[in-house]
């Protein structure tokens, strides 16, 4: 129960969308930022964004580089800070959100700026996303590698992945290449992924796995449980601090420290 709760808080700010959580927060103004590139000879995109909810989905048939925003803020003089740089730099499609300093007084709560972010590219093109705060999801592209802050981040569909995400909840899945990861804190689900799945460091929060081809290889957990069920090959664990490792379906060996190893059938 605990893990579809999870699933169901990463999913609610695209399910009722930014204008409901923009209006809870108290953003009383609001303007789009939309910028389109054209995608033809473009091998990778790369996109920066600060604060806001960003989603970058690969879309079939599609020959440009969609960019739909909508810029958050408590003043208008904020507001018209708040730029969209979008730039074509070679084989690559550069987008950046701008969002102006802080100007907060203490005693005074009225100062804020978000920019969320729509980004849809042609599907597979590889992508390198830098995110500040907020929750991400990317969906469909080629390569990936992500640096997330803060705020949940669901990947699901990329031929490989390298994340590194400071906290917030991490779910990875329907990958056809290797996973790598290194997080602070927060819980880490992979499922379904055609390589390996490696966590290289983890400070805290459950790691679970699930229908990886390859290798579970978790190099070094602070605390928090793993759980891997149906691994094609090793389940290793090479440093553990507080927390169980259960597991079952594992084809291949199992190197585990003794004392927190815990075999179940039950687990999934």
């Amino acid at each position: 129960m605990r893990r579809k709760m999870r699933k169901a808080a990463f999913a609610a700010p695209f399910l009722f969308g930014p204008v409901m959580a923009r209006a809870q927060s108290g953003n009383d103004f609001s303007a789009p930022r939309n910028a389109v590139v054209d995608a033809s000879g473009a091998r990778s995109v790369r996109v920066e964004a600060g604060a806001g909810i960003l989603r970058v989905e690969g879309k079939a048939g599609i020959t440009q580089v969609q960019i739909k925003g909508m810029a958050w803020a408590s003043s208008r003089e904020i507001l018209n800070d708040i730029k969209l740089v979008v730039e074509r730099r070679g084989s690559e499609i550069f987008i950046k959100t701008d969002l102006p300093e802080s100007n907060f007084i203490w005693g005074r709560g009225d100062w804020s700026a978000a920019l969320d972010l729509t980004v849809e590219v042609p599907q597979g093109l590889d992508a390198s996303v830098y995110d500040g705060s907020g929750a991400t999801e990317i969906r469909n592209v080629g390569t990936l590698e992500a640096t997330d802050g803060s705020g949940d981040l669901q990947v699901d569909g990329a031929k490989s992945v390298r994340i590194t995400d400071g906290s917030g909840s991490l779910v990875i899945k329907n990958i056809s290449g290797d996973v790598k990861v290194r997080d602070g804190s927060g819980d880490i689900e992979a499922r379904n992924v055609a390589g390996s799945f490696t966590v290289e460091s983890d400070g805290s929060g459950g790691i679970f796995a699930s229908d990886i081809k390859g290798s579970v290889v978790v190099e070094h957990d602070g605390s928090g449980e793993i759980n891997a069920s149906r691994v094609g090959r090793d389940l290793v664990v090479e440093s553990k601090g507080s927390g169980e490792v259960t597991y079952n379906g594992v084809t291949g060996r199992v190197d585990v420290p003794e004392r927190r190893r815990s075999r179940s059938r039950n687990n999934y």
